[in-house]
């Protein structure tokens, strides 16, 4: 089923920026770190000035955003803005025809797919604002509220952050692990001491090899986790996945890493996954992941958007979230980002597990214009 049609669309400018902000302490991942939250933002306008705002994925590698920019500004504003559009899924479709040739000719089917995702998701963000109504009423959706989760969770000094994310409403965390079974295992230990029962999930990001999960999976049976996420690499055959499915205590969450509705549905229909997590901002956008989201649910699994940089693309998240059903959660980076605290005046509020989203038009927020020439690269 595809989204439903909003009607024409004319885009007349598109402005692509490219944010970074400095932290105190870097993101850590059993694949590398990130020493800086960077961030794509892609804001569009139509002929009557309405705008459209979605955000590209851009947190790794740590030159990605500079790249999608490029992509946006050379490849993509061209086509977007040559034509009126019946609905943003034609636009989609036409952006992802007329580069398949360039992303193969320079190697980056990826960094097209992240960076059509996004103007995908400004597009959508525009027409729900031309309507006068929230994205997710657009999108057909019957909720204006969605659970959370607090991720991102580092392997060391995580527990202050866990502690202000309960004080804040979080009800459900994911921590890091892929770092050893000593550290894993004190590190798990030690969330079930701050959180007590309450949901705790855990992060591989692809940190292991089949014979590494199977074991360390059973280590892991004592915490009762939620849910046990990329064990292994994105594109390692479905065979390896269904012997660490036989081997895991807990469900199997992954997604973030495919890219097409081939790849998903392979997983899907092999059911290797509990929880599947596209990143619509990595790929697909409003247009690619709305259906791909009830897919998901239709087949009895948990869609779970994968999501961690900044406001813009968090809220076209929950936006999606709600519209797509189910029973899955919004993921919310526990760590600090001033692009998702700052520029936008911070997250709506978390009751018991619970965001609401705001009532107004498309996602609701959008940059303040002066925060966003504070952390504005100039390219």
């Amino acid at each position: 089923m595809s989204p439903p049609e909003p009607g024409p669309l004319s885009i007349a400018r598109v402005e692509a920026v490219v944010c970074r902000a400095p932290i105190d302490e870097p993101i850590v991942t059993s694949f590398g770190t990130i020493p800086e939250r960077a961030g794509l933002f892609v804001r569009l306008e139509d002929a009557d000035g309405v705008a459209g705002w979605g955000e590209v994925f851009g947190n790794f590698p740590a030159h990605g955003a500079e790249n999608r920019c490029h992509l946006v500004r050379d490849y993509l504003a061209p086509i977007v803005t040559d034509e009126a559009w019946v609905s943003p899924a034609a636009a989609y479709e036409a952006m992802t025809r007329r580069t398949h040739v360039m992303a193969l000719q320079g190697g980056e089917p990826g960094p097209f797919a992240q960076a059509i995702a996004g103007l995908d998701n400004a597009i959508w963000d525009l027409a729900a604002r031309r309507a006068g109504v929230p994205l997710w009423r657009l999108l057909g959706g019957e909720r204006d509220a969605v659970p959370t989760y607090a991720s991102g969770l580092n392997p060391s000094n995580f527990e202050g952050i866990v502690e202000a994310k309960l004080a804040e409403g979080y009800r459900a965390f994911k921590i890091k692990i892929g770092f050893g079974r000593e550290t894993d295992t004190g590190n798990l230990a030690r969330m079930r001491e701050i959180v007590g029962d309450l949901r705790v999930m855990t992060d591989v990001n692809q940190g292991w090899d089949m014979a590494t999960a199977v074991q360390e999976m059973p280590h892991l049976a004592e915490f009762d986790l939620g849910w046990i996420e990329e064990p292994l690499p994105a594109d390692r055959p479905l065979a390896e996945w269904r012997e660490i499915k036989a081997a895991s205590p807990a469900p199997l969450a992954a997604g973030e890493n495919l890219r097409g509705d081939a790849d998903f549905d392979a997983m899907i229909e092999a059911k290797v996954l509990d929880v599947v997590q596209p990143d619509m901002c990595k790929w697909g956008g409003v247009t690619g992941c709305l259906p791909l989201a009830k897919r998901i649910v239709a087949a009895g699994l948990t869609y779970c958007p994968h999501f961690l940089a900044g406001i813009v693309g968090l809220m076209s998240s929950a936006h999606l979230l709600a519209a797509a059903g189910g029973h899955g959660l919004l993921e919310v980076d526990a760590n600090p980002n001033p692009l998702r605290e700052v520029l936008a005046g911070g997250l709506p509020p978390i009751e018991d597990g619970i965001m609401t989203l705001p009532a107004g038009p498309g996602i609701g927020v959008e940059p303040d214009a002066d925060l966003l020439k504070d952390f504005r690269v100039e390219l």
